[in-house]
């Protein structure tokens, strides 16, 4: 059987959220606005403090629930890699096709590559495609094959009431991680993640899992983050 290695992503939107769960056991710092969507960008400003501050975290940050505009996205890309983060994540949010996001991610890859930094670059899709008239994220396999990114990611649009395993079967997702393993990039899952859904998590068994919503307090994506919740979480990851 094949190990299980659930690396913990959390996201925060400030300098005083890294500050206040600095001492939290986690694996990666992920900069996002949560009230600019699933994967709002912040501002170069407030990334840069946290590089700058936590250089011994890993750190990612969002680059935005992206229009299907190459031009925007690859600029976007060339900010945030020369803000020197680790992981830089395009939400595929405007790309309706494989040809249109392969095209908007071989741009971005020259941006990241222009800013002079070694930097991984995530395409990220959504699991509620059908609502909101976007890209299917089982496509992101065939995308990773196509292109020199180092990740693909799953997460949802809707955060109020449903989650990840509301709109894609269990069997799709474990067969997304398997073709992400043949396409040698890692794979990743959020949207609404609780840790109920630990179990069933090591057994699709990801590189990485990502939370916002359930280690902040009352639950709220927008409230402020706990450190005690993300050391439970992190310790029932490792249990």
């Amino acid at each position: 059987m094949e190990a299980v290695n659930l690396k913990l992503l959390v996201s925060i939107k400030s300098l005083a959220e890294a500050e206040k769960i600095k001492s939290a056991n986690f694996d990666i710092l992920d900069i996002k606005n949560p009230d600019e969507g699933s994967l709002g960008a912040n501002y170069p400003g407030v990334i840069k403090s946290i590089r700058e501050e936590y250089s011994e975290f890993p750190v990612s940050a969002a680059g935005g629930d992206l229009p299907g505009q190459s031009g925007i996205a690859s600029q976007v890309s060339f900010a945030l890699a020369s803000l020197k983060v680790d992981y830089i994540k395009l939400g595929l949010y405007g790309f309706k096709s494989i040809e249109s996001a392969v095209l908007m991610l071989e741009e971005a890859i020259k941006a990241v590559k222009l800013s002079g930094n070694q930097i991984k670059l995530i395409a990220a899709a959504y699991a509620d495609y059908q609502e909101n008239n976007t890209i299917n994220p089982l496509f992101l396999n065939e995308i990773a094959f196509k292109t020199n990114i180092d990740g693909i990611m799953i997460d949802t649009l809707n955060k109020s009431g449903k989650n990840l395993f509301s709109f894609l079967k269990v069997d799709d997702l474990k067969s997304f991680v398997k073709q992400a393993k043949k396409a040698e990039v890692f794979s990743a899952l959020a949207g609404s993640l609780k840790s109920e859904d630990l179990p069933i998590l090591r057994e699709i068994n990801p590189n990485i899992i990502g939370f916002r919503g359930a280690v902040c307090e009352n639950k709220d994506r927008t409230a402020d983050i706990s450190t005690a919740k993300i050391y439970s979480l992190y310790q029932k990851i490792n249990e």
